[in-house]
């Protein structure tokens, strides 16, 4: 009897095509394995912190039969990345105890010029979607959680109100400025590669972080709330135990002003891999500023909870009210400070690859969504 080829041949192109379906599977997974492995070895020189959240090409072509909607979250479970995080979310602030052998910092003045013999600066609004540690708020904005507590409790905590209240008009100071890493500092315009030989620290206020403060005390401070803007230098100069110092002054404000409610720590983001420096902008009203990142630490906070509650209003006010200016809100296994009240953040303006308008505008926009909010 004769063999039924139609029958065998059938057999073989269905095995051969879910072979082909296996490798095409294995050669996805793996390539994204690969790129998330890639995406940890960075430039730690700036002691940039690395978020969770990574970006993958579009240009990568799937097949519409496979879903493959939640594959990086099955990768990071299986090669064990959660937690990792990646070159776009950075905040750059490490709580570095004090180190008697540092050297005492020469003076940082602000170039008055700057060369282009540095990496390029990319210039990049980044925006996000819904991972199994990124998830929108109800009232708008993300939370990004680093921690191993459970996700749907914190967003629990979010929905929560505050406990507390702003006196508006009041003679006492509700709220307190503060910048641990006061000399971080930005470009002096929007610039396509960077000054090899500045450190982006200055002790020029006006080019700092200090200069960003000065927006959001100056709207809250027109909204009839008074708040105090610290401009201490805390990192200079010495850079370490910069965090010891800032918490021996700010449990002496709320010693001296029991009225103050809210502690904010205004710092700026460094953001950058392989010699190359990120600018995260975007637009608001036809002018270009700096996007912002709230962080709320639960290292050593035993009441986080409460920080978290303030952080997400915060958080949703800016996003209803200025689309896109906010990444999300980091929530991560450090301090900051944040034990010392129920509403002590800490924010990152922009990076250093920022221009100093971009941040300052921001700034404005942060103090105008805060004082609305408090006054509300």
């Amino acid at each position: 009897m004769k063999p039924d080829l139609s029958n065998r041949k059938k057999a073989l192109t269905e095995f051969m095509a879910g072979g082909l379906l296996a490798f095409t599977m294995f050669l996805a997974v793996g390539l994204t394995v690969l790129a998330a492995y890639l995406s940890k070895d960075v430039d730690l020189s700036n002691h940039v912190e690395l978020s969770n959240y990574v970006e993958t090409p579009d240009n990568v072509g799937i097949s519409n039969s496979v879903d493959l909607s939640n594959l990086s979250d099955i990768v990071e479970n299986l090669i064990g990345l959660e937690g990792t995080w990646a070159i776009d979310e950075a905040p750059e602030e490490l709580e570095e105890p004090l180190d008697s052998d540092e050297e005492l910092s020469s003076p940082l003045p602000y170039p008055s010029e700057f060369n282009t013999l540095g990496g390029e600066i990319v210039r990049k609004t980044y925006s996000y979607s819904e991972t199994s540690t990124v998830v929108s708020l109800p009232g708008g904005g993300m939370l990004r959680n680093s921690t191993d507590i459970d996700t749907e409790y914190l967003l629990e905590q979010a929905e929560k109100d505050v406990d507390f209240t702003i006196e508006v008009d009041s003679d006492e100071p509700q709220v307190l400025i503060i910048h641990t890493h006061t000399t971080e500092s930005y470009e002096p315009y929007a610039r396509t590669s960077y000054d090899d030989t500045f450190n982006s620290r200055t002790t020029d206020l006006d080019k700092s972080v200090v200069a960003v403060g000065d927006e959001i005390a100056e709207a809250l401070e027109a909204a009839g709330i008074a708040v105090i803007h610290d401009t201490e230098l805390y990192d200079y100069p010495q850079y370490t135990g910069a965090y010891d110092r800032s918490t021996v002054a700010i449990e002496a404000y709320l010693e001296e002003y029991p009225s103050i409610k809210i502690v904010i720590d205004v710092h700026r983001d460094a953001i950058e891999s392989d010699g190359v420096r990120y600018a995260p902008i975007c637009e608001i009203d036809g002018e270009t500023a700096a996007q912002v990142m709230i962080i709320v630490g639960c290292l050593n906070v035993p009441n986080y909870r409460y920080n978290l509650r303030f952080a997400a209003k915060l958080q949703s006010k800016l996003e209803t009210d200025y689309p896109g200016l906010t990444r999300p809100i980091l929530f991560t296994e450090r301090n900051y400070n944040q034990e010392l009240t129920h509403a002590s953040i800490l924010i990152e303006v922009g990076s250093s690859a920022n221009a100093i308008e971009e941040a300052i505008y921001a700034g404005r926009l942060v103090g105008m969504g805060l004082s609305e909010l408090l006054s509300s």
